[in-house]
């Protein structure tokens, strides 16, 4: 276990691998800012941003998708931003994480309006958005739509709603990107980003606890748990050239530093059941 102590992030979120340039992206959440950590040099560049980002995933030309307040973008290295659908149709706020899913389509939960204090509505959701910029809603009245991955052979789906502290798993069909919920669900305390591993475990990140839990998903039970050396872990994923480094992003928001002087960093660490390459998002040209 390393600890990166070169970027202290406020809240360091959606860690992803970029296989076209070697490179670990993740976002200091309320800092405005796009962090890369680059394995062979071991240095960690910053990028400020003129928009604070919540999540990152890439398509397949290697261009760079960013999930925002007020929706979801390609982002371009001047800054300027490029919607992926038609925002006068289809109105994504308070975007946070995200991912592409096996089928090439892009998957984006949302806050709520009453989490994030604008209205008492429990209005976050759970969209979909395909190549040709169509965009669906595949869960609705959640508080703060969280973590998401896809099982090992692609036929389940799990995600949370980090507000009730359960991961949901559901059927997933590749050809609809539509979701059934299987009735399956675990408890995690404080549970935030996760990822699965190549056995098939997913690897939780606890903001409440400060440890990585894992699940076996054959049962859906708790099989081990790892304590960190800071408070509240954010968002977890593997990286690197065998895919057999784990990435584990932290807090420090509203943190003693006094008492907690590693919260805020990123963790890297080997692993000998490593994960799967992001999958890509496939736009129609």
């Amino acid at each position: 276990m390393k600890i990166l102590s070169e970027k202290r992030c406020i809240i360091g979120e959606g860690p992803i691998y970029n296989e076209k340039n070697g490179l670990l992206y993740f976002t200091n959440g309320f800092g405005d800012e796009l962090c890369t950590y680059d394995i062979k040099t071991d240095k960690i560049s910053v990028r400020p941003l003129k928009v604070g980002c919540a999540a990152y995933a890439f398509d397949v030309s290697g261009r760079l998708i960013v999930s925002r307040q007020d929706g979801v973008f390609y982002l371009n290295d001047d800054d300027s931003v490029e919607p992926l659908y038609d925002r006068k149709k289809y109105d994504i706020r308070y975007a946070n994480d995200m991912k592409v899913g096996p089928d090439g389509r892009l998957y984006v939960g949302t806050q709520s309006g009453k989490r994030k204090g604008v209205s008492d509505k429990i209005d976050g959701k759970l969209y979909s958005i395909d190549k040709d910029g169509n965009v669906k809603i595949l869960l609705d009245g959640l508080i703060l739509s969280n973590g998401l991955e896809w099982s090992i052979d692609e036929k389940r789906f799990y995600h949370t709603d980090s507000d009730t502290n359960i991961i949901k798993e559901y059927d997933f069909d590749a050809k609809s990107g539509e979701l059934s919920f299987t009735g399956r669900e675990i408890y995690i305390h404080g549970v935030d980003g996760f990822t699965i591993d190549r056995s098939g475990r997913l690897i939780v990140a606890s903001m409440g606890d400060g440890c990585i839990y894992e699940v076996d998903t054959e049962n859906m039970k708790i099989v081990c748990k790892t304590d960190f050396p800071m408070g509240a872990l954010a968002s977890c994923g593997f990286f690197g050239e065998n895919m057999d480094m784990l990435a584990v992003t932290t807090s420090s928001y509203t943190v003693d530093i006094e008492k907690d002087k590693n919260a805020g960093f990123t963790v890297i660490m080997k692993r000998s059941t490593g994960g799967r390459k992001p999958y890509l998002f496939r736009r129609k040209i």
